[in-house]
């Protein structure tokens, strides 16, 4: 049996442009989602029991901002709108480690002083 190779790789080129959406939801990003559900997701906006550093919560709010705007552009912009919400929701996920390891700051100092 001989193989085309031609069409073999026609085939697989044409598989891998058709599995981009499948990819693209499978690492974290689905624009069927609400992006105020998606932030949520990262950062914990709504929650009233977290109480937020201001600067922290000014800066998660400037990422939502951007993220929204993106968001809802038009173009794909060759997967970079994609990669560039999902590096917003990784900043994200970064400023609610650092509010989380806020009081470990504190005591890594009083250690220091000691």
């Amino acid at each position: 049996m001989k193989i085309n190779w031609k069409k073999t790789l026609v085939a697989a080129g044409l598989a891998g442009i058709a599995a981009v959406p499948f990819i693209s939801i499978a690492d974290g990003i689905n624009f069927k989602v609400k992006v105020g559900d998606d932030n949520e997701a990262h950062y914990r906006f709504r929650d009233r029991q977290v109480r937020h550093d201001p600067e922290m919560l000014r800066a998660a709010r400037s990422l939502a901002e951007a993220k929204n705007h993106l968001w809802y552009a038009k173009n794909e912009y060759g997967g970079h709108r994609a990669r560039a919400i999902q590096e917003i929701n990784m900043a994200l996920d970064e400023i609610s480690a650092a509010e989380a390891n806020r009081g470990n700051d504190r005591e890594n100092r009083r250690d220091d002083q000691r």
